[in-house]
């Protein structure tokens, strides 16, 4: 008990700073699109999606196995954490340098899309290490320091966004923020992290060896994640109008923004699975597996009914009108973000199991599905085929890696949950659908309270398990 209640709290720390960080991210979402318009945002979008690619090719899997070498009983964190931060330091400083040089040769990019990211590749330098830094605070169960990292670089970023747009002084200042406040976020965490251990750039070829060994399956895992994650995006700019690709980025913004959540619970389950797998211990590892399968359930089902009925709302009120068509490829998405969650906890448990080379040939598969659909669909519908294409890749891999799970550990999960769930998802849209000309506020406010209010009624949830979670004692 005392586990789920620690996990619980350090979930509650972090989501609460996600939400502070979520709003002021939607804040500025809103102060760019607004000022650069659908067009100027398609190019911000662009330069964004194309490094993000390179930062993810640039991870090599290294986050999810140095949790789970941290998490190995009598590991050395110091030792550990020296040398994957090397690793992820040399990584990371080669693929961003390839970044801008690769674009050169792309002609569909405008000549302010390649300088944009020459100028923001070292921003995702900072990143790619400050998520590393976030996994040993994930392990050592202090989300604090992150949330307050996080939190106060955010208010940096806004600060200095705010200024750039006001002061109108354009479209690479505006990159030069975003660099400017993932470097504050980088330099917090590492002055945290002092406190716990003495992080400097080491070189032993064990670790090395081991955590190459380890880390291929899930790099190149990821590496086939990201030909259907930010393929999408990336085939879109090279087929469609910058104006298109803005329409497109806004709505995956918003995913972007709910899937922020998964990886932060998951990152404070990931240890817990791998110990319990370690021990052979199955009840526990089916639990936690359990728990966590429920709550996502809990999450996942009313947002794709809010959303159906409050995206183009959502969207006007966020990015202004000229974004209000984005609502319809968002009402797409929603769906492939509820299969992000549920497969956010798969892959973990997938790791936590050593399974990892067991699923290449699924990420293999959904990665040429998704790249021979995206060139097919995208010159054809634009953004409906891209957001299509996405929900299919990630339905394969997430039904894929529950089929692995239930094969080898003959654990498959409870749908109990969903039968409450389902039933209060339904009469929130109800709700929403009749008073569907009120304040858009209001709307939200009453689908949270006619939601739980359903759900408690229902035994979806019940004072138990929240005791479980807050209790303190």
């Amino acid at each position: 008990m005392f586990l789920i209640q620690k996990i619980g709290r350090n979930t509650l720390v972090h989501f609460c700073s996600k939400i502070i960080s979520l709003f002021l991210n939607v804040f500025v979402f809103a102060l760019i699109a607004r000022y650069l318009g659908a067009t100027g945002f398609g190019e911000f979008t662009i330069v964004i999606a194309y490094l993000q690619g390179f930062a993810i090719f640039a991870d090599l899997g290294l986050y999810m196995t140095f949790i789970q070498m941290l998490s190995l009983p009598n590991a050395n964190e110091e030792k550990i954490a020296s040398n994957f931060f090397t690793i992820r330091l040399v990584s990371s400083i080669f693929l961003l340098s390839l970044a801008p040089a690769i674009c050169l040769l792309i002609p569909q990019y405008s000549h302010l899309v390649k300088l944009g990211i020459a100028v923001t590749a070292i921003s995702f330098l900072f990143g790619s290490l400050s998520q590393l830094l976030t996994g040993f605070f994930q392990k050592k169960m202090e989300m604090l320091k992150v949330a307050i990292a996080e939190i106060v670089s955010k208010l940096v970023f806004v600060s200095l966004m705010c200024f750039v747009v006001y002061s109108d002084i354009g479209f690479l200042s505006i990159l030069g923020v975003v660099v400017v406040g993932g470097f504050v976020n980088f330099i917090l965490l590492y002055l945290f992290s002092r406190k716990f251990v003495k992080i400097s750039l080491r070189f032993d070829k064990t670790i090395w060896r081991n955590a190459i060994k380890k880390t291929w399956p899930i790099g190149l895992s990821i590496i086939l994640t990201t030909i259907y994650f930010k393929g999408d995006t990336i085939i879109l700019s090279l087929f469609k109008s910058s104006q298109e690709v803005g329409i497109y980025g806004a709505a995956y913004r918003i995913l972007e923004a709910l899937i922020m959540f998964p990886p932060i619970f998951m990152g404070l389950i990931l240890p817990h699975l791998t110990l319990a797998w370690a021990k052979k211990d199955i009840f526990t590892f089916k639990r936690i597996f359990q728990k966590s399968f429920d709550f996502f359930a809990l999450m996942t089902i009313p947002l794709i009914v809010g959303v159906l009925f409050l995206a183009k709302p959502l969207m006007v009120f966020i990015a202004g009108s000229e974004f209000a068509i984005s609502a319809e490829p968002l009402k797409i998405l929603i769906f492939a973000t509820t299969l992000i969650f549920f497969g956010s906890l798969v892959s973990h448990a997938i790791i936590a199991m050593n399974k990892q080379r067991t699923m290449l040939r699924f990420y293999c598969l959904a990665a040429v599905v998704a790249l021979i659909g995206y060139l097919i669909f995208i010159p054809r519908y634009s953004y409906y085929g891209a957001a299509y294409v996405t929900i299919v890749a990630e339905f394969i891999i997430t039904i894929s890696a529950f089929v692995i799970i239930k094969q080898t550990s003959k654990f498959s999960p409870s749908l109990k949950i969903f039968r409450p769930v389902i039933l209060s998802s339904l009469v929130m849209g109800l709700v929403l659908f009749i008073f569907n000309q009120a304040n858009l506020f209001l709307l939200i406010l009453l689908a949270i309270i006619v939601y739980t209010s359903v759900l408690y009624l229902s035994g979806g949830i019940n004072k138990k398990m929240i005791r479980d979670i807050i209790k303190t004692n």
